[in-house]
């Protein structure tokens, strides 16, 4: 019996396609309802919100025959959380106060504040992605977990492939014998990557036009309609965007419907709530403003007369959204007292990251508000790389993050949503659907969290 195999284009080796396929999840979450259910954990409890108890499912083990029991999890966390780090989980493990082995299976866990939404946080993290204790050193290179796969082959740039782990908890999957993952940044090239069959699926192309392409010609687009989306980051600490009426003023000077239709070809789902239409927190009530330049042009006046001169400002991006950076450059050229530039930077988030921008290019996707609204937007929050501060919205947020009764949440989420675009804490565009474009020959596609494939139960006809 020939071995069943499949490649998958991405945009990037970093897409969670090639984390969850060696590493699995000690926990997963539904992206339509947000649900978490367990997967390598058995359990995740609390009656507090405070002291939390992860028990993992019995007989667990690494690839490599490595035990994969309650010290491995510590030990990764704390990897995570390691002072010289540069781990992308830092937020998460700083919120864990502390970690104790009860036992083989059993891992209790201390947070530094009550959080009743923390499976959420694991499960759309990196800390739930556990490496075995004897390649944590280089994991880098050479990464060993307890997912569905192993890596067999890896040329940097070009692609990695995988093989069944035999070892993996969920038998009989994965359903796959080989998995080839190909990174190709570019949106239409990847496309073009499908239609000459260097690969059976397409992951998580955000680009209008080849999702277009692809359904006329025939191709499955599995989508998952995630709240949040494309925005532009305003700098909150620093002129012309810590004036508040600056903010406003780009917010409703800006027609979006017609960006949309300059950029996108009027594809796009244009931005007009914070939760999507369909989700446990969407409120149509609670909404960005209508276009309204005769008060954008009024507040720019009004700014600019106290400084003495035209509001100015850089938008900062990658090439990937230098069209769009133009398209909101030339619209606000309309106005009088407002000077817009665009620099474009091959990589711009370390720069976002330090806070050396005026606007820069941020997408925010989430199932559940919890918990990267609250990452994005609490003040002092390392993720928070627009530096805004709202007393009244970091209450919200943290009775959101707290809560396990949903209408309490509902309530918070409510004022965090209202404070948010009263602030006018970002330039929010439109939404970007996480897609899996697919061939005919492609079987049982289900994704978790913002459109990571399952690739335990996937499977091809072919």
């Amino acid at each position: 019996m020939s071995p069943f195999k499949m490649q998958i284009i991405t945009a990037t080796r970093g897409d969670g396609v090639v984390g969850f396929s060696l590493y699995g999840g000690l926990v997963l979450q539904d992206p339509a309802t947000g649900d978490v259910s367990m997967s390598l954990a058995e359990s995740l409890d609390s009656t507090d919100s405070l002291n939390w108890t992860l028990r993992l499912r019995p007989g667990l083990v690494f690839s490599d025959g490595t035990p994969f029991d309650a010290a491995a999890v510590k030990l990764n966390w704390e990897r995570h959380g390691a002072p010289e780090t540069t781990s992308s989980s830092l937020a998460q493990v700083k919120a864990i106060a502390s970690t104790t082995v009860v036992d083989a299976r059993t891992l209790r866990v201390t947070l530094a504040a009550p959080n009743g939404q923390w499976p959420r946080a694991l499960a759309g993290n990196t800390i739930n992605f556990i490496v075995s204790p004897s390649s944590i050193d280089t994991a880098d290179t050479a990464p060993v977990g307890a997912g569905p796969f192993t890596l067999k082959e890896w040329v940097r740039d070009d692609h990695m492939t995988l093989v069944r782990n035999p070892k993996y908890f969920d038998a009989p999957r994965p359903y796959l014998d080989q998995l080839v993952v190909r990174p190709i940044p570019d949106a239409g090239q990847r496309y073009n990557g499908l239609v000459s069959g260097q690969g059976q699926i397409e992951f998580n192309s955000a680009d209008f036009e080849s999702l277009a392409q692809a359904t006329e010609a025939g191709y499955t687009t599995y989508t998952s309609k995630l709240s949040g989306g494309i925005a532009f980051v305003l700098n909150n600490s620093r002129a012309p965007f810590n004036d508040v009426r600056v903010r406003r003023a780009v917010m409703l000077g800006l027609d979006v419907a017609l960006l949309n239709d300059l950029v996108q070809g009027g594809r796009a789902e244009v931005t007009k709530t914070i939760s999507a239409p369909g989700t446990p927190f969407y409120d149509p009530a609670i909404a960005y403003p209508a276009t309204d330049r005769a008060q954008a042009q009024q507040l720019l006046d009004q700014v600019s007369g106290e400084k003495g001169g035209p509001v100015t400002f850089t938008i900062l991006v990658n090439p990937q959204n230098r069209t769009t950076a133009e398209g909101i450059q030339t619209l606000l050229s309309e106005y009088r007292n407002i000077a817009v530039s665009v620099k474009v930077m091959d990589s711009t988030q370390s720069t976002v990251v330090q806070g050396d921008y005026d606007m820069g290019v941020s997408g925010n996707f989430f199932v559940d508000p919890e918990p990267k609204i609250y990452d994005s937007f609490h003040t002092g929050n390392p993720r928070n790389v627009s530096r805004y501060s709202n007393p009244t919205v970091d209450a919200a947020l943290e009775k959101g993050r707290s809560s396990q009764d949903e209408s309490e949440r509902k309530a918070a989420y409510e004022i965090v949503q209202k404070g948010l675009i009263d602030d006018a804490a970002t330039l929010s565009l439109w939404r970007i659907p996480s897609s899996l474009t697919h061939d005919d020959t492609v079987r049982d596609v289900s994704t978790i969290e913002d459109g990571v494939l399952r690739t335990d139960l996937v499977w091809t006809a072919k």
